[in-house]
């Protein structure tokens, strides 16, 4: 008779078990800084998925914090490319245990090459600058550098003014590349040339330090950091764990194009003060607006889907003409102004347009002699309208206005081998425009237009 009592209480016990488990998995859970970022209010109303309980032992793998650099002499386009590699093998990183807490952290902009107001100041600039971080963190944990300085002094005390870095490793191309025609990925250390005392130069600041510096050569995809991460990983486990990369542009994708580095290149949105300003330069000087050009996309990169190529795009062509160090480097490839000018005019004229948008780093007389060349046409681009507002968007911020109104024109030719043009590309085909109204590649002469273009590679989803 007493069975089916016993039975309701060892019921009732199991569910306050179950709850007091619950209840303390929460706290865990709470507990930690980095989780608690992603379960926000707004967060657990817009992704629940992402504010799950986690696995207990989560706790126990170290925070690692990975910092890289880019050799200074790269632009600013290929550096966001060199983010996609890194972005896409945290997120790997993060499925591997020991390494489930890892965070990005992203290098500041400093007086990049192609950077030239020298009256403005261009240093330490944050990714916040120029990108939607919250966007980015959709796809993958990243900080800004400040938000990495805040958190160490957070874990280390605000006296703790010196960042130690555990490891640091400097990325060297290896001089034979392929071993019997073939190449492999591998890495091998050397003996790192004479200096390397463990103070850093990191982007201007003097407060980094290393506890042990290593130089490798290094070729082979980002999942070979993996190898390399798991090689030297401390012997005894520490709390967290402080990894910086060198060089990391030597780091190759792991597959080009593919899902994975599309959802981190879609997750990269334009800082929206700069959007602002791209949306109202096109309304006002290209009667150019996204509901009229059928260029609308969803408030949250990970609403976006697979769908018709129907975007229009505003009643103008863009034209990305690269000049500076491109008539030395490719001067085979790169057209002269007056050839450019008679490409653009025979495509407006084929496409009924009156407009044309000049995206480029020409002179003034280069410029001024492509109007010339084009007097029959309206010649457009963006110049800041006040010297405030130069020093307020930077020359970073100038292009990626640029690449924003380039990416809603109704027709897009750009420079062959160009990084600024193949970001171009990327946005255009995330808008979702027709592949022939975009991969288009300006020829060195207009009398030979079955000159090498640059490589369609479309957008994949899911």
């Amino acid at each position: 008779m007493q069975r089916p009592h016993s039975f309701k209480l060892i019921l009732m016990n199991r569910t306050v078990y179950s709850l007091l488990l619950l209840a303390f998995s929460q706290i865990v859970h709470t507990t930690s800084a980095h989780l608690r970022e992603l379960c926000e209010k707004r967060d657990i109303f817009f992704e629940p998925y992402r504010c799950q309980l986690v696995d207990l032992d989560l706790l126990d793998d170290p925070v690692l914090y990975l910092l890289y650099d880019v050799n200074p002499s790269e632009g600013f386009n290929l550096r966001r490319d060199v983010y996609i590699r890194l972005a896409v093998f945290v997120q790997f990183l993060r499925t591997q245990r020991g390494y489930r807490r890892t965070r990005l952290v992203l290098p500041p902009w400093s007086s990049l090459v192609h950077w030239r107001s020298g009256n403005i100041d261009q240093q330490q600039l944050l990714w916040g600058n120029f990108f939607d971080l919250p966007s980015m963190r959709l796809y993958t944990d990243v900080l800004d550098m400040d938000e990495f300085f805040a958190e160490y002094g957070r874990l280390h005390g605000p006296d703790a003014t010196t960042v130690v870095l555990d490891e640091v490793y400097k990325l060297k191309h290896f001089e034979q590349m392929f071993e019997n025609g073939v190449f492999v990925d591998k890495f091998e250390e050397h003996v790192c040339p004479k200096g390397h005392d463990g103070a850093l130069a990191y982007f201007g600041y003097g407060n980094f330090t290393a506890d042990a510096f290593t130089c490798l050569h290094f070729q082979g995809s980002a999942m070979l950091l993996h190898r390399l991460l798991e090689r030297y990983r401390p012997g005894r486990p520490h709390a967290t764990r402080y990894v910086h990369v060198l060089n990391a542009e030597i780091v190759l994708h792991d597959l080009w194009g593919n899902v994975d580095y599309w959802e981190a290149r879609r997750s990269m949105r334009f800082a929206p003060p700069l959007v602002d300003v791209a949306t109202r330069f096109r309304a006002e000087y290209l009667n150019s607006s996204d509901r009229a050009d059928r260029t609308v996309r969803p408030a949250r990169w990970t609403d976006e889907r697979s769908r018709p190529r129907k975007a229009r795009g505003g009643e103008y062509l863009c034209a990305h003409l690269r000049r500076a160090d491109f008539l030395y480097g490719r001067d085979k490839t790169t057209p002269t102004v007056q050839s450019a000018a008679l490409q653009i005019r025979a495509k407006l004229l084929e496409l009924g347009l009156k407009t044309v948008f000049v995206a480029s780093d020409c002179t003034r007389m280069e410029f001024y002699n492509l109007k010339n060349y084009l007097k029959r046409f309206r010649v457009v681009r963006f110049v800041p309208e006040s010297y405030e507002q130069r020093a307020e968007l930077k020359d970073g911020g100038v292009a990626i206005v640029d690449q924003i109104v380039c990416s809603h024109a109704r027709y897009f030719i750009g420079t062959y081998e160009s990084t600024f043009t193949y970001r171009i590309y990327e946005e255009r085909e995330i808008i979702g425009f027709p592949k022939d109204l975009t991969f288009n590649t300006f020829c060195k002469s207009e009398k030979d237009m079955n000159c090498e273009k640059n490589t369609v590679w479309p957008i994949v989803y899911h």
